[in-house]
Order: structure tokens, then sequence, then C-alpha cells
């Protein structure tokens, strides 16, 4: 049991470590989907993102950015803990493996409702020189 203890007190550290040292390998490594809703808030001046729309998207950003992080620790964990019950348990690793496939789904969903969302705050104009940017800086 200590061993387990151990081993997690070891992750979760690793997770705020990658964190640190750039936490957006982690939140692309669990999802494919795109940040735009940061590139957004960053280039709000560039974009020409008015005041009511930036009290839209930090309300958006300050509900669900939270959310998200904790499902993409969430992944992270669930990842470092099938790779070690394959290499010391006999157990199913396709069973264990659903729960965090199905994080991944939630955090696909999300992105694709906060997109969605990004598309009702800015304009047509604005959200197009948002993938222009994310583009280019990818």
């Amino acid at each position: 049991m200590k061993k387990i203890l151990l081993a997690i007190a070891i992750v979760l550290m690793s997770l705020s470590t990658t964190h640190a040292a750039g936490g957006q390998y982690a939140l692309k490594h669990a999802n494919p989907m795109p940040n735009l809703m940061r590139i957004a808030i960053k280039n709000a001046d560039i974009l020409g993102v008015d005041a009511k729309q930036m009290v839209a998207l930090k309300a958006w950003s300050d509900t669900n950015k939270p959310k998200m992080k904790q499902m993409v620790k969430k992944v992270m964990l669930e990842e470092k803990m099938l790779l070690e019950n394959a290499l010391t348990t006999d157990n199913d690793s396709v069973k264990e493996a659903e729960v965090m496939l199905e994080t991944r789904k939630t955090i696909i969903a999300m992105k694709a409702r906060c997109n969605a969302n990004l598309k009702t705050i800015l304009t047509k104009k604005q959200y197009a020189d948002v993938v222009n940017i994310y583009r280019s800086v990818r």
C-alpha cells in the first residue's frame, strides 16, 4: 500500500512539474483539439476584442479552465497507472483504459463546446483571425 501511495505521489509531483515546465504538453497530449480560447484572450488587442467580448471570454475561461486542468491531470494519471499495471499485473488493460478514454472524450467534447461558444462571442472575422494565429504559432 505504501508503494502505491508513493507511486501516486511521484506521479502527482511529476504532473505539477510538467505543468510548471510547459503544461501545454499535457493538454496537447490529452486531446487533439485546438486551444482557441487562449489565443483569443492573449491576442485580444490584435483581434480588436471589446470589453463585452472580453468579459464573456474570461467568464467561459474562468468557469471551464479548472475543469479542463483536472481532466488533463486525470488522463495523465490514468495513463501512468495503466502502464504500471500492464507491467506488474495481469489485469485487463483494455477494461482499465475505458476510464481514461471516456475522460479524453469528455475533454474533446468540452473543447468543441468552447470553440462553438467562441464563435458566438467573436465576429466571423475575429474568429477567422484566431484560427490563423493558432495555425501560425503551431
